[in-house]
C-alpha cells in the first residue's frame, strides 16, 4: 500500500477546511433551503473540491414512513459532467451574490437527478443501506458494493456506478431527517475515517439546513394563522363596535321618534283641516299649505323608518316562494321603470323551493333594493333579479347548511368607494332627499332571517347587492 504524501494530505485537509468556510459562510444568507443543499452537494462532487463521484439527499417522510430521493448532484457520464460544472462556473461568473445560482434550469438538464427524485422505499419493509442508516443512526461507509458483505437496498443500488459509497443520517435531536449518500472512485479519492468524519460534518449542516427550513415554513405557517385570527379578530371588533352604534342610534331614534310622532299626527289632522276652510281663491296659501303637508308626510315616513329599525324585528313566518314575493315587488315599480328607460329582466333559479319567511318584511327589503336601483338609473339602464342556491353544487356553505341567493343588479352610476365601508350605517347617504335608513332597514330584516347582505359596486358600471339567506327555518329569529 503507497504511503500518503504528507504535503498532499496537508493540501487536501486545507482544501476541505476552506470548502467547510465557504459552506458554512454561505449557509448564513438568504439562499432557499434547495440552493444550500446544493451548494453542499456541488462541493463534494466538484472537482476543484472534495471530487466524489455523485452525491445523494434521500428525506425520510415520516408521515409515509418512507424514505425518498430529493436531490442528486454527479452527471451520469463523463460529458454530462463537464457540462454540468461548466454550467456551474458560468453561472457563478455572471452572478455577483456569492453562492447564489440559478439551479432550477441545472438540475432540469441532469437525468441523474430525475433518478434520484423517482426513489421512494418504505422505512418499516426496507432492507439494507440507506434503510438501515436510518433505523441504525450512525455513518456508514461500504468499501467495495460488490462484496455482498454490506447489504444495498437493490432500488438504491440500481443508482450506483461507484465501487464505494457512504451513508450520512441527517440528525436532529432524536430524530432522523434523511440520509446524505456519496459515492467515490476509489483510489486517492477513497472514504477514510478522516473524510468520513468531514463527510459527517457536511451531514450536519445539511440537517440544520432542513431543520431551518422546517421551523422557517412552520413559522410562516403559524404568522399567516395569527394573520388570519388578528384579521378576523378585528372584523368581528369592528361588527361590535357597529353593533354597539346600532344599539345607540336605535334607542336614540326610538325616543326621538316617540317624541315627535304624536305632534307630527296632530299638525297633519290640522294641515287638512285648514286646507278644507281656506278658500279656493287663495291659491298661493293653499299652495303653501301643501308643500307644509308634503314635506310633513316626508317627515313622519322618516320617523316611521327610525321606528322600524330600531324595534327588533318580530317576524310573521309563512311558507311562500321567494319568486312570488319578488315578482309582487317588480310589478309595482314596472311602469315607472318603463317610463324611466329600464329594461327589468328576471334570470330565476330552478331549483329554488319554498321557504318560511315574513312576506311583508321581505317584501319592504326587495322594494327598497329595487328602488335603489332605479334611482341610479335615472338615464335609463337595466335591472337584473336573479336567484339560485348559494355555495357547492348542492347549495351548500361550508358548514353544510343550505342556501339560496336573491341578486339585484343595476346599470347604474355606482357606488363610490370611499363610501363602500358606511352603507349599512344609519343616516348615512349619498343622496339629496335620502334618509340614510333604507340599507339599514334591508340588513336587518335579512339577518333576523339569518342572511347576510354583500355589496359590490363600480363607478360608472353599476351596482349588486347579494342577499344570502339560509333554507333552514331554524336560522330564522323567531321573536
Amino acid at each position: 500500500m503507497r504511503e500518503k504524501d504528507p504535503l498532499e494530505e496537508l493540501k487536501r485537509a486545507n482544501r476541505e477546511l476552506l470548502a467547510l468556510y465557504d459552506i458554512n459562510r454561505l449557509l448564513q444568507t438568504q439562499l432557499n433551503t434547495e440552493e444550500k443543499l446544493y451548494i453542499i452537494l456541488t462541493s463534494l462532487t466538484a472537482d476543484d473540491g472534495f471530487g466524489y463521484s455523485r452525491a445523494y439527499l434521500l428525506i425520510r417522510n415520516e408521515s409515509a414512513n418512507t424514505l425518498e430521493g430529493w436531490l442528486g448532484v454527479g452527471p451520469l457520464r463523463g460529458d454530462e459532467a463537464r457540462e454540468i460544472w461548466e454550467g456551474v462556473t458560468a453561472l457563478e461568473e455572471e452572478d455577483t451574490d456569492p453562492g447564489r445560482r440559478n439551479i432550477a434550469e441545472l438540475l432540469e438538464r441532469a437525468p441523474f437527478d430525475v433518478k434520484v427524485r423517482g426513489f421512494v422505499v418504505p422505512i418499516s419493509r426496507g432492507q439494507g443501506h440507506p434503510i438501515q442508516t436510518v433505523i441504525n443512526r450512525r455513518p456508514k461507509v461500504i468499501k467495495d458494493i460488490t462484496s455482498g458483505k454490506d447489504p444495498l437496498h437493490p432500488d438504491f443500488a440500481a443508482l450506483l456506478s461507484s465501487p464505494q459509497v457512504a451513508f450520512i443520517p441527517l440528525l436532529s435531536k432524536s430524530r432522523v431527517m434523511g440520509v446524505m449518500a456519496v459515492e467515490s472512485p476509489g483510489g486517492d479519492r477513497s472514504i477514510d475515517e478522516s473524510r468520513l468524519r468531514t463527510l459527517t460534518i457536511f451531514g450536519n449542516l445539511a440537517a440544520i439546513a432542513l431543520e431551518n427550513s422546517k421551523l422557517y415554513h412552520a413559522l410562516e405557517e403559524k404568522v399567516t394563522t395569527l394573520e388570519r385570527v388578528n384579521r378576523e379578530l378585528q372584523e368581528a371588533q369592528a361588527k361590535i363596535m357597529q353593533l354597539d352604534r346600532l344599539a345607540s342610534m336605535g334607542a336614540i331614534a326610538a325616543g326621538v321618534a316617540h317624541e315627535i310622532k304624536n305632534p307630527l299626527n296632530s299638525l297633519l289632522i290640522n294641515l287638512h283641516l285648514m286646507k278644507e276652510e281656506v278658500p279656493a281663491y287663495l291659491s298661493e296659501v293653499r299652495k303653501l299649505m301643501e308643500i307644509v303637508e308634503k314635506e310633513s308626510i316626508r317627515l313622519n315616513e322618516t320617523v316611521h323608518e327610525f321606528l322600524s329599525y330600531s324595534k327588533v324585528p318580530k317576524l310573521s313566518l309563512v311558507m311562500t316562494h321567494p319568486h312570488r314575493v319578488i315578482d309582487q315587488v317588480l310589478e309595482m315599480v314596472e311602469f315607472q321603470g318603463a317610463s324611466m328607460g329600464i329594461s327589468i329582466v328576471r334570470e330565476y333559479g330552478q331549483d329554488i323551493t319554498e321557504v318560511l319567511m315574513d312576506e311583508k318584511r321581505m317584501k319592504q327589503a326587495f322594494l327598497n333594493l329595487v328602488i335603489n336601483s332605479l334611482q341610479a338609473m335615472p338615464s335609463g339602464g337595466t335591472l337584473t333579479v336573479c336567484t339560485g342556491r348559494d355555495g357547492d353544487e348542492n347549495g351548500k356553505d361550508e358548514n353544510g347548511n343550505g342556501k339560496f341567493f336573491i341578486e339585484f343588479k343595476d346599470t347604474g352610476v355606482g357606488i363610490p368607494g370611499s363610501c363602500m365601508d358606511r352603507l349599512f350605517d344609519p343616516f348615512f347617504t349619498t343622496k339629496e332627499e335620502g334618509t340614510g335608513m333604507g340599507l339599514p332597514i334591508v340588513e336587518s330584516i335579512i339577518r333576523s332571517h339569518g342572511g347576510n347582505v354583500c355589496i359590490d359596486s363600480t363607478c360608472g358600471k353599476g351596482t349588486s347587492v347579494k342577499l344570502r339567506i339560509p333554507l333552514k327555518s331554524e336560522h330564522i329569529r323567531k321573536t
